[in-house]
């Protein structure tokens, strides 16, 4: 039987691994500079928890969360995004976190949701993400999407777009919901299935939609900003301010409200043209009611994440390239069983010392072993043949200069490969 990864998942290669790791930690070392903390989660989470935060209305918890019951009857799901988690993380370990009147965490690891496979997109897939919790002014707003631009900056992605909104909360949203309904209403027989349900049950979940047909539609639609409450409109002018005073480019984009139920405020996308229709690589928003609805005290939060496939996607499609990976320091040649032997001590010795090692296992040819030493760009080859081992020494050949010299010290060779 031939076994294949699962639809919708993949193996991330070595070569795709270093190109992965170099992007992770360039983003991990901006988190640093913002303070941002690190805090991991289980993958699997009670589903009920994400029905709860994430919305039992989204497609997400209609249709792409993997649930499954465990041996104890307890009902679970695949974590299908990672702030529910955090947020209960942030509940259940609250004398830790009160310490500060900010919190900043940033997660890291696999999502799962059941939908169809396409470029970019993966039924397991990888987000990095913030959460800073504890303010509600505009300027977390702000600075978590000047964090975000800042991350693809850096990362040489020049060529993106902020689209930002406001969803309004629970004062403002029920006559943003009536407008859109009266919009709606006519259009109505012309939507897919799925918006014809929402519109009873959740309209704003009607721009959600990516159907191209009801995409057309909506392009008539007035800007719903003009229903905020007086408290929302002022926090999302304060928002758009800041961004101007940091030069950082955006649009109001007035069918933002993003797939997740708990959204309040301002909401944001960034977008890259390389990505097609749905070209969102990061986006997030403003979700201050979550944490009271999971049955904490009211606690404002924003944040984001970053989907890190589509993020790879772009990275490739734009050939920017990681900078130089540190060059295999030693490839030690021993030839016939004792060479090989001895092979293994030197490389234990030196990888003691944080010396980047590797053994040549063929073992039949010193040539063979300065061919493939050239191959893997090594700067030193350890060569240990018959008369090495009979002299008990080492011949170190430098492959920069072409010098090579016999010792039988090995403190020598250390100094020399850590100059």
């Amino acid at each position: 039987m031939k076994y294949t990864s699962p639809r919708g998942t993949r193996d991330i290669l070595p070569e795709e691994c270093d190109v992965w790791r170099y992007i992770t930690d360039t983003i991990v070392n901006i988190f640093n500079v913002y303070n941002v903390k690190e805090i991991k989660t289980p993958i699997f989470e009670s589903a009920e928890l994400f029905q709860r935060a994430v919305g039992d209305q989204t497609d997400i918890v209609e249709k792409e969360m993997y649930v499954f019951e465990d041996k104890g009857k307890r009902v679970l799901a695949l974590r299908p995004e990672g702030t529910a988690s955090v947020v209960r993380a942030y509940l259940q370990n609250l004398p830790v976190f009160q310490k500060n009147k900010l919190v900043k965490l940033f997660y890291n690891g696999p999502m799962f949701r059941y939908e169809r496979p396409q470029t970019g997109r993966y039924r397991q897939f990888y987000q990095i993400g913030v959460e800073a919790i504890g303010s509600s002014l505009p300027l977390i707003d702000a600075e978590v999407m000047i964090m975000g631009v800042q991350i693809f900056k850096e990362l040489g992605i020049e060529d993106i777009n902020i689209a930002v909104h406001s969803v309004g909360c629970d004062v403002c949203r029920p006559v943003i919901r009536e407008r859109l309904k009266d919009f709606v209403a006519s259009i109505l027989p012309h939507l897919c299935t799925d918006c014809q349900n929402r519109y009873e049950k959740n309209p704003l979940r009607i721009l959600d939609c990516k159907n191209p047909t009801c995409q057309t539609y909506f392009a008539g639609m007035p800007d719903m900003a003009n229903a905020l409450c007086h408290e929302c409109n002022d926090h999302f002018i304060g928002v758009l301010n800041l961004l101007e005073e940091n030069q950082i480019p955006h649009e109001v984009d007035s069918h933002l409200v993003r797939g997740l139920d708990y959204y309040t405020k301002t909401v944001f996308e960034i977008r890259s043209n390389l990505l097609g229709a749905q070209n969102a690589i990061c986006g997030g928003g403003r979700y201050d009611t979550l944490i009271e609805e999971m049955g904490g005290k009211p606690t404002p939060a924003f944040g984001f994440a970053i989907g890190m496939d589509r993020l790879y996607m772009v990275f490739n499609q734009l050939n920017l390239e990681v900078p130089d990976q540190k060059n295999m320091d030693v490839y030690i040649v021993g030839v016939g069983a004792a060479g090989q032997d001895k092979s293994l001590k030197i490389a234990s010795t030196l990888r003691k010392h944080h010396i980047y090692a590797e053994m040549c296992l063929k073992g039949n040819s010193i040539k063979n072993g300065l061919r493939e030493a050239v191959q893997l760009n090594a700067r030193y080859v350890i060569i240990i043949g018959e008369n090495e081992i009979e002299t008990n020494s080492y011949t170190v050949k430098n492959l920069e200069d072409k010098t090579q010299f016999e010792t039988g010290d090995i403190e020598e060779i250390i100094k020399l490969i850590q100059k």
